[in-house]
């Protein structure tokens, strides 16, 4: 059932990295166009960067869920069945564990709880010091927290993927690295 979550997940998220990628193209190429016009819109360069961040995680999180990353297997190579088998079951468990913490920084970062009893937004910036809501881009105007929601996104499908990844494992399947 994980297995079955991960790849459906997958292909969304195959579908959302292409499409992304699309814009940043879209973008760049507008770019060049009103900068040859000599009216530049100074506001693409910050929204290509910003759309090339979600398509670069969503990506990670695809290279995740197909073993894609760059491993060095050096030593697994060289040992016996078993304690490949266990390494790499470590290795599975420890991207799980750096999710684990991933996922502890982000709550206490976007702080819910706190946002969502705070009265107002400014309310909650002044007590906690935490200004993530309120921040806004240097040049679209937009607050930044719309575009640090591809963390929490990340979190998740890199945790579906990976918990996905340790139970194939488990299940005796070997699989890359």
């Amino acid at each position: 059932m994980l297995a079955r979550a991960s790849a459906r997940l997958a292909a969304a998220e195959w579908y959302c990295a292409g499409l992304l990628l699309c814009v940043v193209f879209a973008l760049l190429l507008l770019n060049v166009v009103t900068r040859s016009l000599g009216t530049p819109l100074i506001w693409v360069d910050e929204l290509a960067i910003y759309v090339m961040i979600w398509a670069a995680l969503i990506g990670a999180s695809i290279g995740i869920r197909n073993r894609d990353h760059i491993a060095m297997t050096l030593v697994t190579d060289l040992l016996p069945a078993g304690s490949r088998r266990a390494l790499l079951i470590g290795v599975d468990v420890a991207l799980l564990v750096f999710f684990a913490i991933f996922g502890v920084i982000l709550w206490n970062w976007f702080d819910p709880v706190g946002v969502l009893s705070a009265e107002t937004l400014s309310g909650f910036s002044q007590t906690s010091f935490n200004f993530i809501y309120e921040e806004p881009t240097t040049t679209i105007g937009m607050r930044k927290v719309w575009f640090w929601l591809i963390l929490p996104v990340f979190f998740v499908s890199g945790t579906v993927h990976a918990s996905a990844n340790l139970a194939t494992r488990l299940r005796g399947g070997e699989g890359k690295p």
